[in-house]
């Protein structure tokens, strides 16, 4: 088959993050192969990030097992609502298998993707070697450790090295992940921007001022650094670079940003400042947070999935590491990204709890030391 035939399939179901940081795939495969179809396998719940890329022809979402909201159904009920799903899963095998596939990649090699890949029916299979049995499933296998090596939005690449695709430093430095923006996501946000920071000077006109976005939030709390360094440090932008704050947030995490929030305001207060230079914005989607990240001065947080966001928007980043190792999360591109962490004591364990009477890793990387890194971006 001529590359202009090429059907190529990427099999990277979840997680958002694993996702986001999937997308070069996409983008490094069009451009090898400008005239195949590249289609993606995904979870439903990774539509908000794949839809409208351009390097895609097709994302096919799989079905995913519902339990009927009502406490009580029948067993007739019951029964026919798990035929239902069994005929929409074989429905979906059969719709990709019917797409004659040449390539198949699969970027996870887990149990359920090896079984994905197999459907598939396609004469050439690509993952990383992972385990002894699903590994006969593959035609090509690559080491795992290839995996483990560099920035992850980059390492997946080294599953097209069996295609003879294969990229230098120098090249990955120029390749990002994805997040389409679309007008409505753009003009939502410039609308809250344009409505929150508006005031009018002695000439009656109207201004945005400049702001970083804070991401205080991880889904690990070991892997945060403290708030009250982030109100801390939001309080030295506004006093010695007159720049506003704006707190990211996702679902569940209001409460905890809230206060955050809520303490900056009252430290201005007292200093005399204006305690509206702090901003809580509503919830927002991914990519609503990836635009408003890319608006901002400078991103700040931790190394969370916003972190991941914020990259693929294009926004200039500041990642902030205790337990993680920078190298495999932050993307390489210093002039536009880069990753603090202390160089001495107990860092880069990659460990979800902390055993020691004081995360040190985090806690011991002050203020004062962000605030030094992050001038040279403002």
């Amino acid at each position: 088959m001529s590359a202009k035939e090429e059907r190529i399939l990427i099999i990277l179901p979840r997680q958002l993050g694993d996702v986001l940081l999937g997308t070069p795939l996409a983008e490094v495969l069009k451009k090898h192969y400008p005239n195949a179809q590249i289609d993606w396998w995904a979870h439903p719940m990774a539509r908000q990030l794949l839809e409208g890329n351009p390097y895609l022809s097709n994302v096919f979402y799989y079905p995913i097992w519902k339990k009927k909201k009502e406490p009580r159904v029948s067993p007739y009920q019951a029964f026919k609502h798990r035929l239902q799903f069994l005929f929409q899963s074989i429905s979906f095998v059969f719709k990709v298998r019917n797409r004659k596939y040449s390539i198949v990649i699969d970027a996870m090699n887990n149990p359920r993707t090896a079984i994905q890949a197999w459907l598939t029916g396609a004469p050439r299979k690509i993952s990383f070697a992972v385990n002894p049995i699903r590994n006969f499933i593959y035609s090509n296998l690559l080491a795992r450790e290839k995996l483990d090596k560099g920035y992850l939005g980059h390492a997946r690449l080294n599953l097209l090295e069996p295609l003879g695709i294969q990229y230098d430093q120098a090249q990955y430095l120029k390749i990002n992940p994805l997040l389409p923006l679309s007008d409505e996501n753009k003009n939502k946000i410039e609308n809250w921007i344009y409505s929150e920071f508006q005031f009018n000077t002695q000439n009656n006109e109207n201004k945005t001022q400049n702001f970083v976005v804070l991401s205080p939030t991880h889904r690990h709390a070991v892997r945060r650094w403290p708030g009250e360094h982030f109100v801390n440090l939001g309080l030295k932008l506004i006093q010695e670079r007159g720049i506003a704050i704006v707190w990211l947030w996702g679902p569940g995490e209001d409460e905890f940003v809230l206060s955050l929030h809520h303490s900056l305001q009252k430290k201005l207060t007292e200093k005399g400042l204006n305690p509206q230079l702090s901003h809580f914005p509503p919830l927002l989607n991914l990519r609503e947070a990836g635009v408003l990240s890319q608006k901002a001065l400078l991103w700040v947080g931790n190394s969370n999935g916003l972190s991941h966001v914020a990259v693929a928007s294009g926004a200039r980043t500041l990642e902030l590491h205790g337990p993680t190792v920078p190298l495999s999360w932050c993307h390489p591109n210093y002039e536009k990204h880069r990753a603090l962490q202390r160089n001495k004591g107990c860092i880069q364990c990659s460990s979800n709890t902390c055993k020691l009477l004081k995360r040190e890793c985090l806690e011991d990387l002050t203020v004062d030391d962000v605030f030094y890194e992050l001038k040279s971006f403002i």
